[in-house]
């Protein structure tokens, strides 16, 4: 087994993760076990209303997904991912190391009380910035900003927020960014980044050497289009919504008993960073105004 780590874990896995970086650590210093073992798939019964070749049955303790084209796999308490491929050939296929890297981890991280946000997050002198908004508001894009202007990247896509006695930790995730071509055409990127191996994926690839350490949350920008560069105030209550509607495992949280729990964790963040609205036009020529009017806002 290779050891790797993500999210300020020890992970030891049984299948090549090659977007996760090896580590030398003790065997007892392992957090989470991801291996091979046998899984009964979802029962149809569980089936209705699921679509994408993917069928979920959950429980506080336990996350089982059948996934149609890949196979099944059991999340349990916060440190073990069971995988049972349908062939051994989908082992070596992008997309189900990739799926144990974003969402399965995901899943791990949810069991072991974090917030987990689909978001973007960078590293700003030592403080934690997290971007949220919808699928194409830019949120990758952002965070490729911030790095080209000498900030490093915390994650791109599945952001963890850890809860300790000094307050929300943004932990470190992926070392990826995954760009539109356009976005990576204006930031410089193009020779830098991969296409993916699925054709059909039009997104390119930003692999990250520089992993920054774990940082507290300094602040929450929601990103929506405008005709001006500018920023607006949010209330608490819609702050705390607006975490709420990002959430990672939202569909799991009455199956995990997680509801007053995840609602507690969104107000802790609230109550600990300024969560504010960034209008911006849709350009990428302004990006880095975009940086500077964040970063002096968290001055």
């Amino acid at each position: 087994m290779v050891q790797h780590t993500a999210y300020d874990l020890t992970i030891r896995s049984d299948f090549r993760l090659p977007d996760l970086p090896i580590v030398e650590r003790r065997a007892t210093d392992v957090d989470v076990e991801i291996c091979r073992g046998n899984v009964e798939p979802v029962p149809e019964a569980e089936r209705d209303g699921d679509c994408g070749g993917r069928h979920i049955e959950a429980t506080p303790d336990a996350v089982r997904l059948t996934y149609d084209s890949l196979g099944s796999v059991l999340v349990e308490d916060g440190d073990r991912i069971t995988f049972d491929p349908l062939e051994e050939h989908v082992v070596e296929r992008e997309h189900f190391y990739r799926l144990i890297e974003n969402e399965l981890l995901g899943l791990v991280l949810h069991q072991r009380d974090h917030l987990v946000l689909h978001a973007s997050a960078v590293s700003v002198n030592g403080q934690a910035v997290v971007f949220l908004g919808p699928r194409g508001a830019g949120k990758s894009t952002t965070a490729a900003a911030f790095n080209a202007s000498g900030y490093s990247i915390l994650e791109d896509d599945v952001v963890a927020i850890r809860f300790d006695s000094n307050g929300p930790t943004v932990l470190p995730g992926v070392p990826q960014l995954r760009l539109r071509p356009d976005a990576a055409t204006a930031l410089g990127l193009e020779d830098s980044t991969t296409p993916f191996s699925d054709s059909w994926y039009e997104k390119r690839l930003l692999r990250i050497d520089e992993i920054p350490d774990p940082a507290p949350l300094a602040g929450c920008y929601v990103l929506r289009e405008g005709d001006e560069l500018g920023l607006e105030a949010i209330s608490g209550p819609e702050s705390v919504l607006e975490l709420v509607s990002r959430t990672y495992a939202r569909g799991l949280l009455g199956d995990t008993d997680q509801f007053a729990v995840h609602f507690q964790q969104c107000r802790r963040v609230v109550e600990t960073a300024p969560i504010r609205i960034v209008r911006r036009p849709d350009d990428h020529a302004r990006l880095p105004e975009l940086v500077e009017v964040v970063v002096t806002d968290l001055k």
